[in-house]
């Protein structure tokens, strides 16, 4: 089953801001993001591909960065934009020195589609971070959903009901390696929200993120990170 890409678009052409202050829940999501992203500060001196950017560079310093998006409003006035879906973009084999896909970008496409394109136009030895929401939450505990390799769910944000992916670590892993990919690092978050906020309202539930840096540590909790950001470097051919 493919999700409706035009709707996917209008959504998010519509959003003024596709992360800003819309609740405690993705506020946290783009802070680790960034902060990943700065800590692994590899991407200096590099052509970069932000695949499904919205426009966001993450504070990236790099010597050239192409944005990639189906958001045409939210690309149209960046230098280097494309209006892509990242399962198909104009770019020649090995063009890109290092990619981001983040915010959950990949849970709006077909998993193995995209990550076979994205491993077509980045260089071997190159770096890609790659983040998205896993079937493994504790969110998701329960439901028809949990620990599934790929299931389609229906989701609330911004006040608008809209469909999307969950994919399994072991699914994105076996895909990953298919296409070239060694995993340098895993990095999940949202454990513990994602676990209480079963109980609590959002608000309650974010107030205890500050444990997730102990349970991501922990072999049992690590499993079940709402979002996993992977750091992938692709095989010398």
């Amino acid at each position: 089953m493919k999700l409706d890409q035009e709707k996917v678009k209008s959504f998010y052409n519509s959003v003024s801001n596709v992360w800003g202050n819309h609740d405690p829940w993705h506020d946290y999501s783009q802070k680790v993001i960034t902060t990943y992203i700065e800590y692994k500060d590899i991407f200096r001196n590099s052509i970069v591909l932000n695949a499904g950017s919205a426009g966001n560079s993450y504070g990236i310093k790099c010597r050239l960065m192409y944005h990639v998006d189906i958001a045409d409003e939210k690309i149209k006035n960046i230098d280097n934009a494309v209006i892509a879906s990242i399962e198909k973009m104009p770019f020649d084999d090995l063009f890109f020195d290092n990619i981001i896909c983040v915010g959950s970008v990949l849970n709006y496409c077909d998993a193995l589609t995209a990550i076979s394109e994205l491993s077509r136009v980045l260089k071997p030895s190159g770096n890609l971070i790659l983040e998205y929401e896993s079937s493994w939450g504790f969110e998701y505990l329960h439901k028809d959903c949990y620990k599934k390799d790929a299931c389609i769910i229906t989701t609330e944000y911004i006040e608008s009901s809209h469909n999307q992916w969950l994919y399994s670590p072991k699914y994105i892993i076996n895909i990953l390696k298919t296409y070239n990919f060694n995993i340098v690092e895993k990095y999940p978050f949202h454990i513990s929200d994602g676990l209480f906020s079963r109980f609590l309202d959002d608000q309650s539930a974010i107030n205890l993120v500050q444990i997730d840096k102990l349970l991501c540590k922990l072999p049992f909790f690590s499993k079940h990170g709402n979002n996993i950001i992977m750091h992938c470097q692709k095989n010398l051919l």
